[in-house]
């Protein structure tokens, strides 16, 4: 009896035993096969670690939650870690919402800026260079996710454009367009399952069709828009008239584009290598009763530029209210097990912005993200360093109210260019 209130006596002194755990808290905007595997990471992160407890809160993806965390920064109720797109760094910068990363506090976690993909690196360090913390970055960068060619092998056989080895090759836009003229004619499927309505859908593949041919938005750190009405007009004319051939899905949300392909009624689908679970899980359900293939983005024009954006671990700014040095070392032990765990991050898609794991066996052997990684790796392009671009910007919303008109053939692409051009340039003077 005397041993037991010892030991009760014991423990009720002890500043260790009965200490509440460091409580991180980390808001997302991830959903579908995203969602599942970021709280994978969570969960596990929580029962590695009995000193830090990491409350995860998923928010509205795109404008609403960069509008909430930017309310929440100058509230002073700002979380201590948000997942934050690279494109989205200028805006965030302009407008304060983030703390800055030392190469030290980095270090101190295990981390180091040599260990990503260097062209991750190099854009956030732009970035900085720009808002006047060179050297410094605003996220640590968890992967890049890029624009790819999903493709249905049974419909392509049918169309006879499938090669024995079950390969094809696509050279240029007049022949792909003259591909995409043979599976119409020849099945009775939609040749691309695409989301004519999503302003994001559209605006990643004009994007890539506009940097394939060497066109450009900035220039010495200011907005360029002389290419618009040129590179920027031939691209919107391409998608549009692939619209008017009927080559592409009219009036077409998000989901509605994923269920076209994962059902068997397309034959090709644009879109992220974020859908890649829902084609993996599928097949093993029996969902999905095709054998289907995954590449990178075709070089259409005269490069292989490709879009792509990067999913970052920042940590917002605490005006007045700085991070105690303890809930500080929690944040960081949690972005860096994430990195070191990023298999199963990659395991929805993305390639891995963290060499040791883009590096290693495991995931070198992963199907089918070893079928398109190492090309479209080496093929990403980013949004323009300026505010009025990336996720939740202007140029987002010019594309919502323009060129998505001009694909259902509502407005001219030649109209829907000249608005968008004068949407950009208003939105820079503001």
């Amino acid at each position: 009896m005397k041993y037991a209130i010892a030991v009760i006596a014991l423990l009720i002194c002890s500043p260790y035993a009965l200490a509440a755990p460091e409580v991180v808290s980390y808001w997302n905007f991830f959903t579908g096969g995203d969602g599942v595997r970021m709280q994978q990471l969570v969960q596990n992160f929580n029962k590695s670690h009995d000193g830090i407890q990491v409350n995860s809160t998923t928010l509205t993806w795109g404008t609403p939650f960069y509008t909430k965390l930017h309310s929440a920064v100058v509230s002073g109720n700002a979380p201590d870690v948000v997942s934050y797109h690279l494109s989205h760094f200028p805006i965030g910068l302009e407008q304060g919402d983030l703390r800055p990363i030392t190469t030290e506090e980095l270090n101190k976690a295990g981390l180091h800026k040599n260990q990503f993909l260097k062209s991750l690196i190099d854009k956030s360090l732009a970035d900085s260079k720009a808002y006047g913390q060179p050297g410094r970055l605003y996220g640590v960068p968890l992967d890049t996710h890029t624009l790819v060619l999903y493709y249905n092998k049974d419909l392509l056989r049918k169309a006879g454009v499938l090669g024995q080895s079950g390969q094809f090759k696509i050279q240029g836009i007049d022949q792909f367009s003259k591909m995409l003229k043979k599976i119409k004619a020849r099945t009775d499927a939609l040749p691309i399952a695409f989301a004519s309505n999503d302003g994001a859908t559209v605006w990643r593949t004009w994007y890539t069709l506009f940097k394939q041919q060497h066109g450009s938005l900035e220039k010495n750190g200011k907005l360029y828009l002389k290419d618009l009405d040129s590179t920027g007009l031939k691209s919107l004319r391409a998608i549009a008239d692939w619209s008017k051939q009927g080559y592409i899905s009219h009036h077409t949300s998000y989901p509605a584009m994923v269920a076209l392909f994962v059902s068997g009624r397309a034959a090709f689908m644009i879109n992220g290598d974020w859908e890649v679970p829902t084609l993996v899980d599928g097949k093993k359900k029996g969902t999905v009763g095709f054998d289907y293939g995954i590449m990178a983005f075709p070089q259409l024009y005269d490069n292989r530029d490709t879009w792509a954006d990067s999913h970052n671990l920042a940590i917002p700014a605490h005006k007045g209210q700085p991070m105690s040095p303890a809930k500080l070392e929690a944040v960081f032990t949690f972005i860096d097990y994430v990195e070191e765990h990023a298999i199963t991050w990659a395991a929805g898609g993305h390639i891995p912005a963290y060499q040791p794991v883009l590096n290693s066996t495991e995931f070198k052997q992963m199907v089918p993200n070893n079928e398109y990684t190492p090309q479209a790796a080496r093929d990403v392009v980013f949004a323009p360093s300026l505010p009025v671009f990336g996720v939740g910007s202007p140029a987002y919303t010019a594309v919502d109210n323009f060129f998505v008109p001009a694909l259902a053939g509502q407005m001219t692409p030649k109209a829907a260019m000249a608005h968008f051009r004068k949407s950009l340039l208003n939105a820079s003077q503001h």
